[in-house]
């Protein structure tokens, strides 16, 4: 649209509003919702008017819907009806506004009283969640029961926008409901468009819940049977929910789903790109070369657009299959890491330099950058033993990185050790962490190393090794002997008789 037509489709809007405004307080609910949905529906993602006028006009209409539309509605709110409700908070929350915390609730309850349809209740669950609310804990069951009561004339896409809106406010449901709702949407499989089924895959991973074999086969089948329809959000969600739920897809339905994703990659931003790779690399599953190589392809030209956790989780994943990146491939990914350092997570830091390492490939220009150091202060065990892992793999002796995750280690809360909490030190990080000394030959620090195969010996018993991990202190033991460090007796003293012997 040109600056003569913003200007006229401006005045318009304008117009139109000058004649309502004066009747706002004659307005019926009804009306009320009718205008509040038209002003989101322009304001909204879906809409592209608000947009082509300008960010003034956006802005105004925004101002419009916060400051007069909302509080007259709430003025009538006992004589609305569900639909009326659901419109104004789809709208509002379509708009990218915000109600207050009491305003939804009000509304919310209002909704309750009123008999609301399947959609009306799931509209207005997807709209808190869109606000980035909570349903309050004393309205979630009521409106869920009032939506399982409607399910047999619910759409797929009701069951799907409620699942979703739930698991984006982490907001769980008891299992026999979250199955009445799978159960529900199963029987309706066949009218559901890929984009709902991805939803439900997504929605149900994320809530931590699994699906049975003969539900997932259930829904995969079904997705696949559509996936010519699907967007790359949409085969990218289902296979990321089918990884995270630990799950393996069948070979040749990965292989249908990878190549539709191929054929419409020109389309999916980097992160989709990333993610999907990703979920690959964590079901445990692999690419054919090829496609690999067009999906990195597409994945370099819009690395522009990629985030530090798009680059890490590429990195990643390609490296956890085993393939191998051309050094000039790797150059680029390492420059745009570099480019973006001061946003990474320390994760992703550690990520990037663990698949350099699996790659033989030594990004000096990243651990030279001088964010760094400095990101490593807020890393966890795991990252860092991870970084000195890499280091050793590559033969790269750098003694501030090194220093740094010897003094942290010592530091390290192993009391933990033999549990599986997220961020207790594991068994892993500190026999990595000693190997790695050990491989740089870094002798200034045989004092953190004896410290940290100590407290291996101490918690031996809850852990217990695995061969890497045995293979990995066996040759530390031998370093420490045969450089004649620490006493020259190795490990002995330090581990007990059995201990080192489970090590040879």
């Amino acid at each position: 649209m040109g600056s003569r037509g913003r200007e006229d489709a401006g005045r318009l809007l304008d117009q139109l509003w000058e004649l309502i405004q004066p009747q706002l307080g004659a307005c019926h609910t009804r009306e009320l919702s009718s205008i509040t949905w038209a002003v989101g529906q322009l304001q909204g993602s879906s809409g592209r008017v608000t947009h082509q006028l300008g960010g003034d006009t956006g802005s105004r209409y925004n101002t419009m819907v916060m400051q007069q539309l909302q509080p007259a509605f709430m003025q009538r709110l006992s004589t609305a009806n569900g639909q009326d409700i659901a419109n104004v908070l789809y709208s509002v929350a379509n708009a990218g506004q915000h109600l207050s915390a009491e305003q939804t609730e009000q509304l919310l309850s209002q909704l309750l009283q009123s008999a609301a349809d399947a959609q009306a209740v799931s509209n207005s669950i997807w709209a808190v969640a869109t606000m980035g609310q909570r349903v309050p804990a004393g309205l979630l069951q009521p409106l869920m029961l009032a939506f399982a009561n409607k399910l047999r004339i619910a759409e797929p896409q009701h069951i799907a926008n409620t699942l979703w809106a739930l698991a984006k406010l982490g907001q769980q449901l008891p299992i026999y409901q979250l199955q009445q709702l799978l159960d529900a949407f199963a029987s309706k499989l066949q009218e559901a468009v890929a984009q709902e089924i991805s939803i439900i895959l997504w929605a149900v991973a994320t809530l931590g819940q699994q699906l049975s074999s003969n539900q997932l086969q259930q829904l995969l089948e079904a997705f696949t049977s559509k996936v010519q329809w699907a967007t790359p959000q949409a085969i990218k969600d289902t296979l990321w929910a089918v990884a995270t739920m630990g799950q393996q897809m069948p070979e040749v339905m990965l292989q249908q789903l990878m190549l539709a994703f191929a054929n419409k990659v020109h389309l999916a931003n980097p992160q989709e790109i990333s993610n999907t790779l990703w979920a690959v690399a964590k079901a445990g599953q692999q690419l054919p070369t090829g496609q690999l190589q067009r999906l990195m392809l597409a994945f370099a030209n819009k690395l522009h657009l990629a985030s530090p956790q798009g680059i890490a989780n590429t990195l990643w994943a390609v490296s956890t299959m085993r393939q191998k990146l051309p050094t000039r491939q790797l150059m680029r990914l390492e420059q745009a890491f570099v480019d973006v350092l001061d946003e990474a997570a320390p994760q992703e830091v550690a990520n990037t330099v663990w698949a350099c390492a699996k790659q033989r490939y030594l990004p000096q220009q990243l651990l030279s950058a001088p964010p760094f150091v400095s990101k490593l202060a807020a890393a966890q065990p795991q990252e860092l033993a991870n970084i000195a892992w890499a280091l050793a793999q590559l033969g790269h002796r750098d003694e501030q990185i090194v220093s740094f995750v010897t003094e942290q280690a010592q530091h390290w809360d192993i009391s933990g050790i033999g549990r599986s909490s997220e961020n207790a030190c594991k068994a892993q990080e500190l026999s990595n962490t000693c190997w790695s000394v050990a491989v740089l030959d870094l002798q200034q620090h045989v004092h953190a190393v004896l410290q940290l195969a100590a407290s291996l010996s101490t918690y031996w018993c809850s852990l217990p090794l695995v061969p890497e991990e045995l293979g990995q202190l066996y040759q530390v033991h031998m370093w420490l002997q045969d450089f004649r460090l620490g006493g020259a007796q190795g490990l002995q003293g330090v581990l007990t008789e059995q201990q080192l012997q489970q090590c040879q």
